[in-house]
């Protein structure tokens, strides 16, 4: 899934998947005070970690969240909105396929 979050005149194509993409519902538990963040998605194959302070939010390109190259900050309600638009993309939920080799009601079991 591409994201695009446009601020001004930059513009910032972030891959994620859906299931990544949920993950930014907690993202005022990534405290930048407590040095915390959430890694999510990627921008030409480096990773893009998410950070909360204040009420806005900071996603930090680089290879971790101390040594980033870039930085992009954010209202948490534009962050909010995006989380609760992944899921809606979500997969649904598949059935777990059936163990061929696990007894049928009746079957004998043999040891």
């Amino acid at each position: 899934m591409q994201v695009i979050l446009e601020q001004g005149t930059w513009t910032l194509q972030i891959l994620a998947s859906p299931e990544e993409l949920v993950m930014l519902r907690s993202i005022r538990e990534a405290d930048w005070a407590a040095r915390r963040a959430l890694r999510v998605g990627t921008v030409f194959g480096v990773s893009v970690f998410w950070a909360f302070n204040d009420g806005t939010v900071t996603t930090l390109i680089g290879h971790d969240d101390e040594t980033w190259q870039i930085a992009m900050t954010m209202p948490v309600e534009a962050v909010n909105r995006l989380a609760a638009m992944a899921v809606n993309h979500l997969p649904e939920p598949r059935e777990p396929e059936p163990d061929p080799l696990a007894p049928y009601p009746g079957q004998l079991e043999i040891f």
